[in-house]
């Protein structure tokens, strides 16, 4: 019994070194593109007028699809700030996305 616990911790450790870290998906990736898109014109302006520009756009997008368009308030509340501080900071719009590794 002892060695078939062994064997079942040494399987755990050796999968966790192995596999790659989970990335983030192509809709992730989509969805910070399009956050970067629509919000890099208002990043002088107020928080709440870009965001509210990206969930707009992103509902247009993705109409018709309502667990989707839930997935863009959840998207614009957990990764929108730090989208608008890479922007505020000067990084690239095009590079923004690699940098908050949403792609």
């Amino acid at each position: 019994m002892k060695t078939v616990l062994f064997l079942v911790a040494v399987v755990a450790i050796a999968t966790a070194l192995v596999f790659p870290e989970q990335r983030a998906s192509a809709f992730d990736c989509f969805l910070c593109r399009l956050a970067v898109k629509t919000a890099d014109p208002f990043v002088d302006e107020e928080f709440h007028i870009a965001e509210d520009k990206f969930l707009a756009e992103c509902k247009k997008e993705l109409k018709g699809i309502p667990f989707l368009e839930q997935t863009c308030l959840n998207f614009a509340h957990s990764e929108f700030g730090p989208i608008i501080m890479e922007l505020e900071s000067g990084t690239a719009p095009e590079d923004v996305c690699r940098a908050i590794e949403q792609c």
